[in-house]
Order: C-alpha cells, then structure tokens, then sequence
C-alpha cells in the first residue's frame, strides 16, 4: 500500500460497494472484474478473509498459479485464524500444477498437527492418496520413458547418453525391463565400462536370477544378488592384501594404487583376475604406481620370484583397462 492510499480512509458505502461488486462478478465468472474490486479493497487495506480468498480464487482461474503460492504462503503465515482455509486453496494449486513430491511432503507436516479440522483432515488423507498414486504412476511412466532412452542408446553406441542415463536410473527398479536390458551384456559392441554399470544396476535392485556377462574376450554366468562390490571381491581383497606392506612403508603410493586397482576392477568386473595371476598383477600396479608418483625404483614387496616379461604384459592391460574407463567418463 502507497502512503497515499495509506493517508485515505474507505468509506464504508465505498467498501460496501467494492465487496459487493467484486463478489458478485466472482460469482457470475468474471474473474478479472472480480479481481480489480479486491484488489482496490487491499490497497487501502480493507479486505478481510473472503475478500483475500476470492482474490485467490481469482488468481486461479486466471491461471496466475505462482502468485496464487506466494500470497497463499504470505496469508499462512500471517492469518492464523484462516490458516486451514489458505492451505487448502494451497495444497488445491500444488496438485494442479503437479507439484506432487511438494503437496506430500507438505501434508506429511501437517498430519503431524491435532490442530486440523475433521472434515479438512478426511479430504486432506483423500487428497494425499490420490497425489501419491498420481506420483506413482507418473514416475513409473518416467522410468519407462528414461529405459526407452536407454535401449535407443545402447541400440545406437551413443556412451555419452548410456552412462548419463544408467546414472539416473541405478535407483530405479530394472526387474520390469531384465528381459530387455540383459542380452547387451553379451553384446561385443557395448563397452565394458557400461556392461559393469548394467550388472551393478542389477546388484543394486537384487535381481535374482543368472544372466551372462562377455566382456573383454571373456564369458562368465553370474547371479548379479550374489555378487560382491567391486573391492570386496575375493580378488580384489587378495590383491590388496598382496600390496599390505606398501600400505605400511607408503600409505600415498597405496592410495594411488588402490585407485587403480578400483579403476581396472571396475572394466573386468564381473571377470575376474584368477589367483595365479594375483602375485604379477600386484608387482605391476606396485611399478606403475611408483612411476606414476615418479618415486624412486625399490624392490616389490613380496618375496617370490615373479618372470618382468608377465609384469610388463599386466602393465599394459593395467593401462589399456584406464583409457577404456576413462573413455567413457570422458564422454560427461
């Protein structure tokens, strides 16, 4: 209100006149007229509860859904006689507008008040079963939509789009779609680094069945609710346990160590190292590591003899398996 407006009273014939007006032209539809009547009565301050309701009332069928929020939220925290009168008006614009997550966290609040009247409390709890059958359903067509997406992805070699979508989606329930999204796991031309997102996706939502991963020249059945973390598996845990006294004499080079392990666990993943293989892998990320952090050569911590020609084969499947990972990371 201006100070002008504020230095003038309303005369009560006046106000009289603008409320009848303004009530009368909401009846009859004429929300704009309507809204102009109420708006004079707020200006000098003269306009009580159904004066401030038919406002909103207005602003609703106009379609002004974001004033309608503010003022509903402004009228809440200023009326507290008329709070449950406003917070239907409110709740009523929130499902309109599809703000479901929104609507439900606001009534989960105001369920916890002794405060509701019985008759808002019974249409509040209908109001809140049908918002969250209507957030069901709709994030259930999402999800199918987003997996739609992602068999076009996969379909299509577009990784930027696979790995941006298996990110939205882990959180998701994929038992709907396993008979969909299973056979890329033994497809050749899906990158390894996106078969290993797939099967985690599946770890994640205890799909309980076997399916079969090829990868990287290797074939392996598994069932992915039986499956370990990736630095929990049985190698991965022996071939740290292998590189221990590093840990000990340089917990910096073992960090950085067990980063690359991580890294080229997460490409073979399901597909393991054999535990043959443990002693030489282990001396080639210990070398790689050392050189990475440009420390001077020491002789690897483990006392048997192991052939450099198999360290420097691991080697460079240690660096071919970090450029396939971080291709893929590369393409966010």
């Amino acid at each position: 209100m201006t100070q002008e407006k504020a230095d003038v009273v309303i005369f009560p014939k006046w106000k009289s006149s603008l409320e009848q007006d303004g009530l009368a032209a909401l009846k009859e539809k004429n929300y704009k007229e309507a809204l102009q009547s109420f708006n004079k009565l707020i200006d000098f301050e003269a306009a009580n509860s159904e004066i401030m309701t038919g406002k909103l009332i207005c602003l609703m069928e106009l379609g002004q859904y974001e004033e309608v929020e503010e003022l509903c939220q402004k009228l809440m925290r200023d009326d507290e006689e008329h709070y449950f009168q406003y917070l239907h008006i409110y709740l009523t614009v929130l499902f309109q507008t599809g703000k479901y997550e929104e609507l439900l966290d606001l009534l989960d609040e105001v369920f916890k008040s002794e405060d509701i009247p019985q008759d808002l409390r019974k249409q509040f709890w209908q109001l809140y079963d049908i918002t969250e059958n209507l957030r069901t359903d709709e994030t259930r067509t999402e999800n199918i939509e987003a997996v739609d997406e992602l068999l076009i992805a996969l379909d299509t070699h577009n990784v930027k789009k696979q790995w941006q979508l298996l990110s939205m989606l882990r959180k998701q329930d994929i038992q709907p779609f396993m008979t969909e999204i299973a056979p890329y796991l033994t497809k050749e031309e899906i990158e390894p680094v996106i078969k290993t997102a797939l099967v985690q996706w599946m770890q994640e939502q205890q799909v309980d069945r076997k399916v079969t991963v090829k990868k990287l020249g290797a074939e392996v059945m598994v069932n992915p609710v039986e499956l370990p973390d990736i630095l929990s598996h049985t190698s991965a845990r022996q071939l740290l346990y292998l590189l221990e006294r590093v840990e000990q004499d340089n917990p910096t080079l073992f960090e950085f160590i067990q980063q690359l392990v991580f890294r080229y666990m997460y490409v073979r993943f399901p597909i393991m190292p054999e535990d043959h293989e443990l002693p030489a892998l282990a001396k080639a990320f210990y070398e790689l590591g050392s050189s990475s952090l440009q420390l001077e050569d020491h002789e690897f911590p483990l006392h048997q003899y192991i052939e450099q020609e198999e360290v420097e084969a691991w080697k460079e499947q240690i660096m071919y398996y970090e450029s396939q990972y971080f291709a893929v990371l590369d393409e966010e």
